[in-house]
């Protein structure tokens, strides 16, 4: 039994690390961790300013592309970003070990003759190896506490690597910051552009305001300009490059700093800078893109209902349109549409025109034709690039009106007629139209005595018998025996003939005859005036009559001179 428990190994005991050995070691590798990481970030800050500066002013020396201010910060942020990492990072994620601080207190003070490194390791989980004494271990961590207990470890960190970068940093700080303050807004110009700003590099003559990148329309004369300060000269340059040629224009001041050019009937994209003295702008480009135009427009005439008439084609030569019609339009575009109109020319308004979302290129509009006013029309179109149509052209509109009925009186032929107080008046007439006549009437005035303007006009209805005519012949007999109380005499009637059309858009048209007399007499007077006009009438008959025996004198001569030849 004893013979079995000797060949059993037996497991070493472990002494546990020194509490004060440890705290020493930790506040020593807090410091070295400090005075590494604060060492790579002076480090650090002082190469930033330098690439930061250098950049600045090798852009101000050769105003340095955008592409290669790009590069050049990359290559600035990839060497800061090394640095954070190398520098600062590493000390912080990888501090020293037990060990390595052990060793270097050894090597600073000699008196531990290699107990602190002793003490460290065979403290450690497996220092001490089978066969040796823990006592002799806890004697050596004991003595070893003793001699340590009056040092502060942290002593032996040497900061003069720290000093030196963190006086570096602070010198090259503040050479940078009195130079950006003695450079003024060029600084901040170049401190922009360092982080990649459009803003020029700044000169003596300063460029402030361009007209900067463009959109037009080919054919469109363009107008450049900038605006300097500084050192105004009195002209500069434009440069103008594109795909076919380099071309350079003069820059005159239209006041003091302020310079333009305008290029006339571009026809392609090209790109610009401007050259005031020793400042320039740019590149700055102008995209020229063509202009939305109309291919074709088909348009279609619409009657108003009442004329029964429907649709035609009408060329764009021939719009002579009816009043109250509707015009119809279908238009083709040379470019996708986002927003199109028709401006109605004498009107000054505009209609909008529907897209067809199938095909932007296809418009269509319905425009009414009204009364008056309108002389013409033209196709405004914005297409989805962006781009307005230009000039466009005018289209020609003449408006027909629906003319109003035309109206006579056929009977009584004379424009004055008497008549007794029983008598019936005759009133026989004719009406023609273009399209339908839905009214007749009679209008007339009843005046006594001397003539009375305001006399109220009063009306008899005819009845048209349902009919709806395009010509109207009517004869109506006129009872003024039936007027209660009877008309004296001495009455005078005005009268006339009214005749309505059918036109319910901008009517109805209404046409009226001339205006006729109906004087109202005694018996006596009417029969004199009848003898009157009989005697007349046998006159004209004994004119005739003797003229035709003249005729006949004068035949028979003519017949006895022949036949005497």
């Amino acid at each position: 039994m004893q013979t079995i428990l000797a060949d059993i190994p037996t497991q070493p005991s472990r002494v546990p690390p020194s509490a004060l050995l440890s705290g020493k070691l930790a506040a020593l590798r807090r410091r070295q961790v400090f005075v590494s990481a604060g060492t790579g970030a002076a480090l650090v800050v002082a190469v930033a300013l330098l690439l930061l500066g250098a950049g600045m002013v090798l852009d101000w020396w050769l105003d340095l592309a955008w592409g290669a201010r790009a590069a050049l910060l990359a290559l600035n942020l990839g060497i800061v970003i090394y640095l954070i990492v190398r520098q600062v990072l590493h000390p912080i994620l990888h501090p020293p070990e037990d060990d390595a601080l052990a060793l270097l207190v050894e090597k600073a003070r000699s008196e531990f003759c290699s107990r602190l490194i002793a003490s460290v390791q065979l403290t450690q989980p497996d220092g001490i190896s089978s066969g040796e004494s823990p006592e002799l271990v806890r004697a050596l961590v004991k003595e070893t506490e003793s001699l340590a207990r009056t040092i502060g470890f942290d002593q032996f960190v040497k900061t003069g690597q720290l000093k030196r970068a963190a006086g570096l940093a602070l010198i090259i700080w503040a050479i940078g910051l009195l130079s950006f303050i003695a450079g003024g807004t060029s600084s901040f110009d170049l401190l922009k552009r360092a982080f990649l700003s459009a803003t020029p590099v700044p000169r003596k003559t300063r460029i402030v305001g361009v007209t900067g990148h463009l959109r037009v329309g080919r054919g469109d004369n363009v107008t450049i300009a900038a605006v300097a300060k500084g050192v105004i000269p009195r002209s500069g340059r434009l440069v103008i490059r594109s795909p076919h040629r380099t071309q350079e224009f003069p820059l005159d001041a239209e006041a003091r700093g302020k310079f333009s050019r305008t290029v006339a009937n571009v026809q392609d994209s090209f790109s610009y800078v401007i050259y005031l003295n020793d400042g320039s702008s740019g590149p700055f480009r102008v995209e020229v893109i063509p202009r939305p135009t109309v291919v074709t427009i088909q348009c279609e005439q619409v009657y108003p209902p009442y004329t029964k008439l429907g649709a035609v084609k009408r060329s764009l030569g021939d719009l002579s349109l009816l009043a109250g019609s509707r015009l119809l339009m279908k238009v083709t575009a040379t470019k996708e549409i986002q927003r199109a109109s028709v401006r109605l020319v004498g009107l000054e308004r505009e209609l909008p025109m529907e897209v067809n979302r199938q095909n932007p290129k296809e418009l269509s509009a319905e425009v009414p034709i009204p009364a008056k006013a309108l002389t013409g029309f033209s196709i405004q179109m914005l297409d989805t690039d962006g781009m307005a149509s230009s000039d466009a052209a005018v289209y020609r509109v003449e408006v027909i009106p629906d003319k109003a009925p035309a109206v006579r009186i056929t009977y009584p032929d004379r424009k004055e007629e008497l008549i007794t107080k029983q008598a019936t008046l005759i009133i026989g007439f004719e009406a023609v139209e273009d399209f339908q006549i839905t009214q007749a009437r009679i209008r007339y005035k009843l005046q006594v005595g001397d003539k009375d303007e305001n006399a109220e006009t009063k009306m008899i209805a005819l009845d048209l018998a349902g009919e709806n005519p395009q010509r109207l012949r009517r004869r109506h007999e006129w009872k003024i025996g039936a007027f209660n109380p009877l008309l004296s005499e001495g009455t005078t009637i005005e009268y006339w003939v009214e005749v309505e059309d059918n036109n319910n858009v901008t009517g109805p048209g209404t046409g009226a005859s001339e205006h006729q007399i109906a004087r109202v007499v005694s018996e006596n007077e009417k029969r004199a005036d009848l003898l009157n006009r009989a005697g007349d009438f046998l006159g004209s008959i004994g004119d005739v009559a003797a003229d035709q025996e003249k005729l006949n004198q004068n035949l028979g001569a003519l017949i006895l001179e022949k036949a005497e030849r």
